[in-house]
């Protein structure tokens, strides 16, 4: 099974690289965008409306073209995309803006289903 070609767009993965200042306090820096191939749709529906309430407008669906692995890491678990970024929680998402920006959405959630599937929230 395909995802549909005329729903797919060309998006860009960022990778959360986390760092300290000299202070002591912890911030998130993006590493070099990769593109990848997903279809993108808002969030609806009961389960999410339970799971997000008030922020469900932020939220986005993402449904990646291409297959994948898990690769487990030192308490957290990335997935790695065929011909595409290893995707992994808190990464960056640029979906309107351009690979040279700043990511405008974060990944929340991601679902090894049949195609990886992301729940990215706005920054």
């Amino acid at each position: 099974m395909r995802l549909k070609k005329s729903r797919l767009g060309t998006y860009h993965h960022r990778a959360a690289i986390p760092k300290k200042d000299g202070e002591g306090s912890s911030y998130v820096e993006y590493g070099p965008a990769s593109p990848f191939q997903a279809e993108e749709w808002p969030a609806g529906g009961k389960l999410q409306a339970e799971m997000y309430g008030q922020r469900l407008p932020n939220i986005r669906n993402l449904r990646i073209q291409g297959s994948y692995k898990e690769i487990p890491g030192n308490g957290t678990v990335s997935y790695a995309v065929e011909d595409g970024p290893v995707i992994a929680a808190n990464d960056g998402i640029c979906l309107n803006v351009g690979a040279d920006m700043e990511p405008n959405y974060r990944i929340v959630a991601v679902y090894p289903y049949r195609f990886l599937t992301l729940e990215v929230e706005k920054i």
